[in-house]
């Protein structure tokens, strides 16, 4: 099924469809925070206030433009959500940039340095924000099978 026609953008007369950013985040204040940032730079967001329904949005089959992950979430983990990526939709492992106040956690530092993946340490400035999304977005995604594997 195709984009709603008010997902449509113009840049010039030139139809653009926005970036579909997906937002993991399970504290309330950030995810609302994300949801107005994607608004205000013109992507779209798609929010999961649980790792479950993280899950079950990649489940589907959605595709997206960029994933931003927190890594510590209740229930199902960052770790457990990267695993699932890994093994059931590895093409978009190259879109997600991983988001923790918890950089000291040996268990989240193994999981960042192992996945490869860009990380923001909470608090970060929306510039920096801006530059992690956008070099996501400008980069190339990766084939099915090309991403670094946990362990190895």
């Amino acid at each position: 099924m195709g984009p709603e026609v008010s997902e449509v953008r113009l840049y010039g007369s030139v139809p653009v469809i926005p970036p579909k950013i997906l937002v993991i985040e399970d504290e309330p204040t950030i995810r609302r925070f994300y949801e107005r940032f994607c608004e205000a730079q013109g992507y779209e967001p798609v929010l999961a206030p649980t790792g479950t329904a993280a899950l079950d949005l990649l489940e589907s089959g959605q595709s997206f433009d960029a994933i931003l992950m927190d890594v510590r979430l209740p229930g199902v983990s960052g770790r457990a959500l990267w695993k699932a990526m890994e093994l059931n939709r590895p093409e978009l492992c190259s879109r997600v940039i991983m988001v923790t106040a918890d950089i000291l956690s040996e268990s989240t530092r193994e999981l960042i340095e192992q996945s490869g993946r860009p990380y923001l340490e909470k608090p970060f400035s929306t510039q920096q924000l801006v530059e992690v999304i956008e070099m996501v977005l400008r980069s190339p995604p990766e084939q099915p099978g090309e991403n670094r594997c946990l362990g190895g």
